[in-house]
């Protein structure tokens, strides 16, 4: 049997701005979308005062301010550094990881279990104090014989604070794994969305109990096979394979919102300028390249009394490059050519595609 084990940092963004910023420590913190428009990470204590993932701004700002919440724009750059940093200390400590994104990996920790829960749980605990000390990102881990359970088992974690940040369901009893699946919401198992949700629920299935009781035949019917190798996971059939080497990107967007916006044209220039570079370091590091170059810029939507202009215009290159200045001189060229003076712009960006 596989053993499994799921990390992620808590509150990922907002913990990213914590290392670097440590007045905010003691603040609830929310971190906004590319153009400020909406709530995009969250600390706990920011959730305690109602506020949620997705809710726009503009309809929070007084009682962010009235609350004393610090509120950020995203720091994309940052947190992409700080995920480097967390990734590369979990493998040094783990035989097999896989980087499912920015903020949490799966590891195949099945060659060092030697059929003792305990040893898993203090290696878990290990890695996130080392995490912790090495980067100063919070984390939570969650221990189990599939990738759907090792997940869950980190919601765990995350939501019952007495577990002391590591689930691991091979020291579960039966009696307590099924109390916890009876008390979890079906909408929290990994790869059940809404729509998925709410067609369960129509056939009273609200738990993950309730879940993992289905007759796999009913869930292939009414729902397809992706779904029941789910189903099959929270059962403790592994389904899902860990990934290693990461599939290539197909498309690389790379975009920032400007502090202040601005009017200048080099200013632009400048941001696109160092977000191709950017783009292109990861172009490169997955042997690639770009047949299709793009750039984007625009006003604020939010600021509906100043005029409102935006492009995202493209390229097709003769020959696709992966050279840095070719690729910057057809994104300086595109964002020369789709130039319009008279607007404040508040955020620029690039895109690179057929690759």
């Amino acid at each position: 049997m596989a053993v499994l084990m799921h990390l992620d940092g808590n509150s990922f963004y907002a913990s990213a701005e914590r290392v670097f910023r440590p007045e905010l420590r003691r603040k609830p913190v929310v971190v906004l979308s590319n153009n400020d428009g909406c709530i995009v990470a969250l600390t706990k204590d920011a959730k305690a005062l109602g506020l949620k993932r997705g809710m726009p701004y503009f309809k929070v700002r007084g009682l962010c301010k009235a609350k004393g919440v610090a509120v950020l724009s995203s720091n994309y750059e940052l947190y992409q550094s700080m995920s480097g940093r967390f990734q590369r200390t979990v493998a040094a400590m783990v035989p097999k990881m896989e980087s499912y994104s920015i903020d949490e990996v799966f590891c195949d920790v099945s060659e060092i279990a030697d059929d003792d829960p305990e040893k898993i749980t203090e290696l878990a605990q290990a890695v996130r104090s080392r995490v912790l000390k090495w980067t100063g990102i919070p984390t939570c881990a969650g221990v189990a014989p599939t990738k759907t359970l090792a997940k869950l088992c980190d919601h765990f974690a995350k939501t019952y604070p007495v577990y002391g940040g590591v689930v691991n369901w091979f020291e579960l009893s039966a009696k307590r794994r099924e109390k916890a699946l009876s008390i979890t919401p079906v909408k929290e198992i990994w790869g059940i969305g809404g729509r998925t949700q709410e067609k369960l629920e129509g056939m009273r299935i609200r738990t993950a109990l309730d879940f993992a009781r289905m007759d796999p035949w009913v869930v292939r019917r009414h729902f397809g096979v992706v779904l029941e190798r789910t189903l099959r996971e929270i059962n403790g059939v592994a389904c899902i394979p860990l990934e290693e080497n990461a599939q290539a990107k197909e498309q690389i967007v790379r975009t920032r919102s400007f502090g202040r916006a601005c009017s200048d044209i080099e200013s632009v220039i400048t941001a696109v300028s160092v977000r191709m570079s950017e783009a292109v370091r990861t172009l490169r590091a997955q042997k690639s390249a770009a047949g299709t170059v793009g750039v984007l810029f625009h006003t604020d939507p939010f600021r509906q009394d100043l005029p409102q202009y935006g492009c995202s215009p493209f390229l097709q290159l003769e020959m696709p490059s992966a050279d840095i200045l070719t690729l910057t001189g057809a994104a300086v060229d595109l964002v020369r050519s789709n130039w319009r003076e008279g607007f404040e712009y508040k955020k620029a960006g690039v895109w690179l595609a057929g690759l």
